[in-house]
Order: structure tokens, then sequence, then C-alpha cells
């Protein structure tokens, strides 16, 4: 009988597979692609622009599968609102939103560095 405890379930995964089992904020934002593209376009976009979803997906080079696939976690986060009284329905970026506007002063800090 071996003398050696069970090992535990953390021993045998690999760092990264435990930052995606419990991703911070910041890879729940950045992890899949299509969510950056997303996001990047909701910052381009003039206030209060609204799009159907397949507009977003076109505004963000993504297909409008993953627009559908990330959409609870964009609403969730209240990234994007949804228009009332729109039909299709539409949305736009939340201007009360704080992570819009963390990321816009990451944004705005990155291009000032790159520019120095």
């Amino acid at each position: 009988m071996s003398s050696q405890k069970p090992r535990d379930k953390r021993d045998t995964m690999e760092i990264s597979d435990l930052r995606d089992e419990y991703p911070s904020g910041w890879r729940v934002l950045t992890q899949h692609d299509s969510v950056g593209y997303i996001l990047d376009a909701l910052m381009d976009s003039l206030p209060g622009t609204e799009y159907t979803k397949t507009e977003l997906a076109e505004q963000a080079g993504v297909s409008r599968q993953s627009v559908h696939t990330h959409f609870d976690l964009l609403l969730a986060l209240e990234i994007l609102e949804p228009v009332e009284d729109t039909s299709p329905q539409r949305f736009r970026a939340n201007a009360e939103s704080e992570i819009l506007t963390l990321l816009h002063q990451v944004d705005g800090a990155v291009n000032k560095q790159l520019q120095q």
C-alpha cells in the first residue's frame, strides 16, 4: 500500500487550466476574441448608437453567432442595454457602464504610453 497522500486536483492541473476555471474579471472579458472585438466596436461607437445583434456583429467583425453566444454576458455586465419599444430589438452601449468607462481609461493610458 502506498504511503503517498492523494493528489489534490490543483496538483494535477496546469496553471492555465486553473485560470480558465476561476477567471479574473479581466479574463472573463478577454478569454474570447469575439468579446474583445465587440467591446472595441462599442468603445468606437458614438454615444447613443443603436444596434441590432446583426448590426453589432457586422460592426465588430464577428459572426452573429458570436454576438448571440456572449450577449447574456454583455447584458449581465451592464455593458449593453436594450432600447425600449424597438422592433427588431435594438441595443446600445450603456452610458452608465463602469466597465466601459474603465476600458476607455485603459485605452487612453495604453495609447499615451505608446506615443511616448
